[in-house]
């Protein structure tokens, strides 16, 4: 795609200079310019015509109307840390960048609630809630990085989602630039609003496919009080599911539940240079997060290690004993997609199944893998409490990457088959993306899937916002 001079000058009239780039120009290196199209996939390679930094949701209605008149597709762009390609730009589109769109828009000290503008990097929105006395619960490995409207466009979870829930159930207000243009605001200064169907969730999870979020006004809440982590060794998976059940005869609140195995535990030892947590080497472990909020809870803590360990649930145990040791606790989980994705090529599968089908449905994902991907590395990891796995199938040297996710690829349907045979989800979080479209089908009903195309026509009449993500 060609673009004209005049229709440079009016993008330049619109951002200025400095807030507006083109392909053909040399305004800016050309590795940056293609790294704001892209996300962490490493299946699809960038092409793309123009690069936008919009400041306020203003400017993003009138980019949108300057592609809607022109017929430009559009690719908005946050964090860029997705592993589903929804965040990917490789058809001439224009890039909506929301990088400088990170302030503070609002407080309520009463309601409890924060608006900001949707590039506000996720670590930033948690400092600003809690200098104001507040917490903002939704957390995972890419806060440093990745931006809160991205997060509400993935409907993303995180390591707590066990106690708070994914991030829908924090989201009050909202407010988006539809495909046209147009800007709709969604009321975010009230609980109570029974008026009629609630539209703001429609774009929650949406990718980017029905509007572009600008401002978020978020549900604040307390912070606990204090907590512990307690990091466990496990000889099974079984011994997984049972060691969960047996939280809920605590009186504690749990905060996370987070399972690795050894090979991910390998991993993040060589690359974060964090040392073996335990002597005895076992093939899983787990750590569990606890709220306390006396002394006594301590006791309480220990008393469980003991039950659990009596109880053959885990084979070893050990409890945080300063915020050192807690944050290389947590380091040994977070840092796994970090160790595995820089240092190797994968292919990632974010599923989620009901608690009760994991069992049987890992027995029949083993000897699927084994008969399908004969010599590859499995990395399993995930949020347990809320059903999440995390796998990741890792390449071996010898194979090129191209051939590599062409394999994966063809297995993939199979994989989707078993999850749909134990009644689970292709994506728990990651969304679909270019990655994961061709096999919505095994998720949603065709009749679902036509609303859906419905609802993105009304919104986005000539199907330009991030085209290709998500519907088939």
């Amino acid at each position: 795609m060609s673009i004209s001079q005049e229709n440079k000058n009016k993008l330049k009239s619109l951002l200025g200079d400095d807030r507006v780039f083109f392909k053909d120009e040399t305004q800016m290196d050309q590795a940056t310019f293609l790294s704001f199209g892209t996300d962490r996939t490493k299946v699809y390679v960038p092409d793309y015509e123009i690069l936008t930094f919009p400041k306020n949701t203003q400017e993003v209605s009138e980019i949108v109307k300057f592609a809607f008149e022109n017929d430009i597709k559009i690719v908005p762009s946050g964090g860029r840390t997705g592993y589903a390609g929804g965040a990917v730009a490789k058809s001439g589109e224009i890039v909506i960048s929301l990088t400088k769109m990170d302030q503070v828009l609002d407080f309520d000290p009463f309601f409890g609630s924060l608006t900001v503008q949707a590039g506000m990097i996720t670590k930033n929105l948690h400092k600003e809630a809690e200098e104001r006395g507040f917490y903002f619960p939704v957390d995972f490995a890419a806060t440093g990085s990745s931006h809160i409207g991205g997060n509400i466009a993935t409907n993303a979870g995180g390591v707590r989602v066990v106690h708070y829930g994914l991030i829908r159930q924090w989201v009050l207000g909202l407010k988006v630039v539809t495909g046209t243009g147009e800007i709709l605001e969604f009321n975010g200064e009230i609980l109570k609003n029974n008026t009629g169907y609630d539209l703001k969730h429609l774009f929650i999870g949406s990718e980017g496919t029905l509007g572009i979020i600008t401002e978020c006004t978020l549900k604040l809440t307390k912070k606990p009080a204090d907590n512990r982590i307690l990091f466990t060794a496990v000889p099974d998976f079984p011994s997984i599911l049972e060691l969960f059940k047996e939280t809920h005869n605590m009186s504690l609140p749990i905060l996370a539940f987070e399972f690795l195995t050894k090979y991910c535990l390998d991993k993040v030892m060589d690359h974060l240079h964090v040392p073996d947590p335990f002597s005895e080497v076992s093939p899983y472990y787990v750590l569990m997060e606890f709220e306390i909020t006396e002394e006594s809870d301590d006791e309480k803590l220990f008393s469980f290690l003991e039950t659990i360990m009596e109880k053959g649930y885990v084979s070893d145990g050990s409890l945080a004993q300063n915020s050192r040791q807690a944050e290389t606790f947590w380091k040994y989980r977070e840092g796994i997609s970090e160790s595995i994705s820089i240092d190797y090529t994968v292919h990632k599968n974010d599923i989620s199944l009901p608690l009760r089908n994991m069992n049987p449905f890992l027995e029949d994902m083993q000897s699927l893998l084994s008969s399908k991907y004969p010599g590859f590395e499995i990395a399993l990891f995930g949020h347990i409490g809320d059903g999440n796995l995390h796998l990741n199938i890792v390449k071996p040297k010898d194979l090129s990457d191209s051939e590599f996710f062409s394999q994966c690829k063809k297995v993939d349907p199979s994989m989707f088959e078993l999850l749909q045979k134990h009644h689970g989800s292709i994506s728990a979080e990651h969304g679909i993306g270019l990655l994961k479209k061709d096999f919505l089908h095994f998720s949603r009903s065709s009749a679902e899937i036509e609303v859906m195309r419905m609802i993105k026509k009304s919104l986005d009449p000539k199907n330009l916002l991030n085209p290709g993500k998500i519907l088939p």
